[in-house]
C-alpha cells in the first residue's frame, strides 16, 4: 500500500518528520518497506519560456531553441519534439539535472554541430504518465503559469513523499489513506480531519439474480445507484488529479478517477457501468434487478477494461446484466460497459465479496488488481453504502449527476459489534508497564503499574470506538471500519498492547526459572538426525504441497491453494526424494543420500491421518578418490546401501528385520525388504523399479526406505531400550562351526536363521549368511545356504565336547523342521 505524505497532511494533522513517522508505523505493526521522495524526479527541472526557435543547420527535424530560464544568458537548446513553439512556457532540465526516470544526467552536449545546454522535457521523460504527445507546454493544461526559472516540482505535484507499507491480512483497514491516517492520530497525538460519510440507511431494496451464493456470502453486500445527467467531457477535479498522479494511479476521465480516488480513501471498491451501453448490450432498459452475480461457463470468453481477452471458467465470478457478463467480480470491468468521456449516465457498482472467490478469479485469469487485492484482505461491509453515498455526492458537485435511486441486495443486513472488555483481562494479559519513551500514556520509569481505566478509555476512543462503562469495564461499540478484525475481547487488548508497544510492559519470567530439557523422544530424534549426517547424509525438507500428478484418490485437496502446483497435501515423499537425486546427478554430483524427517496426509472417510515418517533414497557412492577401485563401480550394492541405513539406525538400540516385499509397484520386486521392529511392520528398504530410474534418469542402483518415525522412536524410547543395560566385554575365546545345507525355496534364510538361534541356545551366540548358491546343478525348487555359527561361553574356554552336542542337535532340526538336506 503507497501512501501520500501530503495527503495524509490533508486528513491528519501531525508534525512529525519522515523517518520519525516511519518509525512509529513500523512499531505498530504497519512496516515501511520503502520511502521515495518524488522531487527527486525534478531535481534542477525549471519553468522555461522559448522566445526563439531557429531550424538546426545540420538536421531537418532538429530545431535551436533559445530558452529563458532566469539567468542572465538565454539558454540555447537544441529540441526535436514537433509541438515546440516560440512564445511558450516549457520544462526545462538544467545541465546537471538527474532524470531518475530514464537515469539520464544532462551534460552539456553537441548535437550535429550544435550545443545544447539543457533539455526541454515531456511529462514522460519526468517519470509522470501522460496522454499527451511531445514536450509539456504550460499554457494547455495551466491558467496560472508559475514565474520563469522557478522550480518545477510544484507545477508537477512532486512535492511530496510516497511511504510504502506492508499491509498484514488482518488489518484491511491500512488498505486506505483513511486508515493510515487514524493510525497516524493515535500514535501521534494527531488532529483527524476526515471527510464525513453518511450511514443512513435510505437505499430501496432489490433482488440480483445471484446464482453463485459463495460470492456474497453472509456478511457482504452488493448495491446499485442509478445516476443520469454527468458532464463527463471536462477534466478531473485538480485536487483529486494531483493524488492521484502522486500514487501513480492512471487519471482516465471524471467518473473513473472518482471511484479510483475513492477506493484509496475509503479502501472501498468502486465500479461505475455505463447505462447507455447496458441498455445497447440487453436491448432494453435495464432495470435493476438485472444485475446478477453468476460463475463463468467452460469456455466463455470475456473482454475487460485492459482490451485483453480472457478465457472464463466454472471458478471465474462475473458480475451480469440480464445474464451477460459486464465484468469479473471484484477484479476487473468489461470493455462493453465502460465509462468514456461521452458517458452521461451509470449504474455505480459498490459491493463487498468473499475475499476466496476474489482470490480464486484473480489467480484464474493471472490479474491482480487494486480493487481485487483489497478485497482478498477482506472489506468491512458496513462502510460500503456509506462510500457510495460519498461517491455519489462527489459525481453530483463535481460533474453535475443526479442521484436517481439507490439499491441494496436484500439478503444484507448491517450488522453492529459489541464487545465487553474486562479491565482484569487486561492486566493479566498485559501485565504492568514499565519504562517508555511511549507519547500514548504516561509511564513512571521508576515504578511498574497496571494501566489505568481513563488511558485505556482515551486510547481505544483514538481508534474511534465507542466505550460505555459496566461493573466489569467497558462494553465497546466497534466503528464500521474496524469490524474485520476487532470482533474478540483479545483483539482489543491486542490493540492496547501494539499501540503502547510491546516493550514497554514488564516481563514476566517464570520464578524461579528452571533451564529446559529435552524429553526421551526429543532427545532420540536428535540423535538420529546426527547419526544420519554422520553417516554421510544430508538432511533434506521438502513441501508439504504438491500438485494434480499426485493422483492419489485419498489425497487431502486444498480449499483455496495459490496455485495449482500446490493444491494437495502430499501422501508420499518419495517422489519429490527421487527429484533431488534427479536434480544432484545432472548437476555432476556422483552421489547423493538424503533423508528426511517428514509427514504425508491422507483422508480416511470423514477424517484426516496425518503420519510421521522417516524417509530418505540413495544414489550413486561417496567414496574420497577412485583409487583402488574399478572407475565404472560407482554405486553401491543392495547391502552396501541396507547397511548404512543400519548403521545409521544403530543408534536407537532397536533390532530391525527384514523379510522379503514384493508389493511395490514403484519397488524392485526382488530387492526390496519390509522391515520389522517388535514384530511390528514400520515400512521397507530397497532398490527403485527399473521404470522409475528410467523416469527419473537414474541408476538401477537407486534406493528408497520409508519407515514409520512414531514406531521407531516408541521402540526407542521404550523402557527397556531407554535404560542402557552395560555388561563385560567376553575375555574367553569363541568357536565358530559352519552348515551348508540343501533346501526348498520357500523357506527364508531368515525363517532359517531364527531356527538355528532357537535351537542353539544358551552357547550360541551369532549365526550370519555367509553364502548362497542355486543354478542349473540345482532342483529348480531348490537353494543352497551355508551359514557361520559363533559358540561362546563367557564363564570359559568351550572345548569340542561342549559344542557338539549342540551342534548336532542344530543339524537335527533342520533336517526335520524344512526337510534340509544337510552338505556338512
Amino acid at each position: 500500500m503507497k501512501v501520500s505524505v501530503s495527503w495524509l497532511k490533508d486528513l491528519v494533522e501531525f508534525n512529525n518528520d519522515i523517518d520519525e513517522l516511519s518509525e512509529k508505523l513500523s512499531m505498530t505493526g504497519f512496516e515501511v518497506e520503502s520511502i521515495e521522495d518524488l522531487s527527486e524526479q525534478a531535481q534542477n527541472v525549471v519553468i522555461g519560456f522559448v522566445e526563439e526557435i531557429s531550424p538546426h543547420p545540420n538536421a531537418e527535424k532538429l530545431k535551436v531553441c533559445s530558452v529563458d530560464v532566469g539567468l542572465p544568458k538565454k539558454l540555447s537548446i537544441v529540441c526535436g519534439a514537433p509541438n515546440v513553439k516560440a512564445g511558450f512556457h516549457v520544462l526545462v532540465a538544467k545541465v546537471g539535472a538527474y532524470l531518475s526516470s530514464k537515469s539520464l544526467k544532462i551534460k552539456l552536449s553537441n548535437l550535429r554541430g550544435v550545443e545544447s545546454e539543457g533539455m526541454i522535457c515531456s511529462l514522460e521523460e519526468l517519470g509522470i504518465e501522460s496522454s499527451n504527445e511531445g514536450i509539456e507546454i504550460l499554457e494547455e493544461n495551466e491558467a496560472n503559469i508559475p514565474p520563469i526559472g522557478t522550480n518545477a516540482v510544484d507545477y508537477l505535484c512532486l512535492n511530496d513523499t510516497i511511504i510504502e507499507l506492508a499491509i498484514t491480512a488482518n488489518r484491511p483497514d491500512g488498505m486506505s489513506m483513511v486508515g493510515i491516517a487514524r493510525e497516524i492520530s493515535t500514535i501521534t497525538n494527531s488532529k483527524l480531519t476526515l471527510p464525513t460519510l453518511n450511514y443512513n440507511e435510505d437505499f430501496n431494496i432489490f433482488e440480483p439474480n445471484i446464482s453463485d451464493k459463495e460470492t456474497i456470502g453472509v456478511d457482504c453486500i452488493y448495491s446499485i445507484t442509478y445516476i443520469d445527467s454527468i458532464d463527463n467531457t471536462g477534466n478531473t477535479n485538480k485536487n483529486i488529479f494531483n493524488k492521484l498522479s502522486s500514487l501513480k494511479q492512471n487519471c482516465i476521465n471524471p467518473v473513473v478517477d472518482i471511484t479510483n480516488y475513492l477506493m484509496l480513501e475509503q479502501g472501498q471498491p468502486l465500479h461505475a457501468f455505463d447505462a447507455d451501453l447496458l441498455d445497447n448490450i440487453i436491448g432494453r432498459k435495464v432495470i435493476p434487478n438485472d444485475f446478477g452475480i453468476r460463475n463463468g461457463k467452460e469456455g466463455e470468453l470475456f473482454v475487460a477494461l485492459d482490451k485483453k481477452e480472457y478465457k472464463i471458467n466454472p471458478t471465474i465470478k462475473l458480475i451480469t446484466c440480464d445474464d451477460i457478463p459486464i465484468a469479473i467480480a471484484g477484479v476487473i470491468g468489461g470493455n462493453n460497459s465502460s465509462v468514456s468521456d461521452k458517458t452521461t449516465r451509470i449504474w455505480l457498482e459498490a459491493a463487498v465479496f468473499t475475499p476466496t472467490s476474489i482470490r480464486n478469479s484473480s489467480r484464474e485469469i493471472g490479474l491482480r488488481t487494486d480493487a481485487s487485492s483489497r478485497y482478498e484482505k477482506g472489506i468491512s461491509s458496513n462502510m460500503t453504502t456509506a462510500v457510495s453515498k460519498r461517491a455519489s455526492e462527489l459525481i453530483s458537485v463535481q460533474l453535475g449527476g443526479d442521484n436517481i435511486s439507490s439499491y441494496v441486495n436484500t439478503d444484507f443486513k448491517k450488522k453492529s459489534i459489541s464487545v465487553n472488555l474486562r479491565m482484569d483481562k487486561i492486566n493479566k494479559v498485559l501485565g504492568k508497564l514499565s519504562s517508555s519513551d511511549s507519547n500514548i500514556v504516561n509511564i513512571n520509569s521508576t515504578k511498574l503499574r497496571y494501566l489505568n481505566e481513563d488511558e485505556i478509555e482515551t486510547l481505544l476512543s483514538k481508534l474511534g470506538l465507542i466505550l460505555t462503562s459496566n461493573d466489569s469495564g467497558w462494553n465497546v461499540q466497534v466503528p464500521p471500519y474496524r469490524s474485520s478484525d476487532l470482533t474478540r475481547e483479545i483483539d482489543l487488548i491486542e490493540e492496547i498492547a501494539r499501540l503502547i508497544g510491546y516493550d514497554n510492559f514488564d516481563s514476566n519470567m517464570p520464578d524461579p526459572l528452571e533451564p529446559g530439557v529435552l524429553s526421551p523422544t526429543k532427545l532420540v530424534e536428535r540423535r538420529l538426525r546426527n547419526s544420519f549426517i554422520h553417516n554421510g547424509f544430508q538432511e533434506v525438507v521438502t513441501s508439504s504441497l504438491v500438485g494434480p500428478e499426485n493422483t492419489d484418490d485419498n489425497a487431502v485437496l486444498i480449499k483455496n491453494p495459490l496455485l495449482s502446483e500446490t493444491s494437495r497435501l502430499r501422501t508420499n515423499v518419495w517422489d519429490e526424494h527421487l527429484k533431488i537425486l534427479q536434480r544432484n546427478v545432472s548437476f555432476g554430483a556422483e552421489g547423493c543420500w538424503i533423508f528426511e524427517i517428514a509427514k504425508t496426509y491422507k483422508k480416511d472417510k470423514e477424517s484426516f491421518v496425518e503420519t510421521n515418517l522417516l524417509s530418505g533414497a540413495l544414489t550413486g557412492s561417496k567414496r574420497l578418490s577412485k583409487w583402488g577401485r574399478a572407475s565404472k563401480q560407482l554405486s553401491l550394492d543392495y547391502f552396501e546401501a541396507r547397511g548404512k541405513l543400519k548403521q545409521s539406525l544403530d543408534v536407537l538400540g532397536v533390532e530391525t528385520i527384514d523379510k522379503q516385499l514384493t508389493d511395490k509397484d514403484f519397488m524392485h520386486p526382488g530387492r526390496t525388504s519390509e522391515l520389522f521392529v517388535e514384530g511390528k511392520s514400520i515400512g521397507f528398504f530397497g532398490q527403485i523399479h527399473p521404470s522409475q530410474s528410467e523416469k527419473f534418469d537414474l541408476i538401477k542402483e537407486t534406493y528408497l526406505f520409508n519407515l514409520d518415525f512414531d514406531s521407531l522412536i516408541k521402540a526407542a524410547t521404550r523402557k527397556t531400550n531407554w535404560t542402557r543395560i552395560y555388561k563385560d566385554y567376553p575375555t574367553v575365546p569363541y568357536m565358530e562351526r559352519d552348515i551348508a545345507l540343501i533346501h526348498s525355496k520357500k523357506y527364508s534364510s531368515l525363517e532359517i536363521m531364527s531356527l538355528i538361534k532357537k535351537t542353539g541356545r544358551p552357547l550360541l551366540e551369532k549365526v550370519e549368511l555367509i553364502d548362497r548358491y542355486e543354478g542349473s546343478s540345482m532342483p529348480e525348487d531348490a537353494i543352497s545356504q551355508a551359514f557361520r555359527i559363533r559358540y561362546r561361553d563367557v564363564k570359559k574356554t568351550l572345548v569340542e565336547e561342549d559344542i557338539n552336542p549342540i551342534h548336532e542337535k542344530i543339524r537335527n532340526a533342520l533336517k526335520e523342521k524344512i526337510k534340509a538336506e544337510l552338505r556338512s
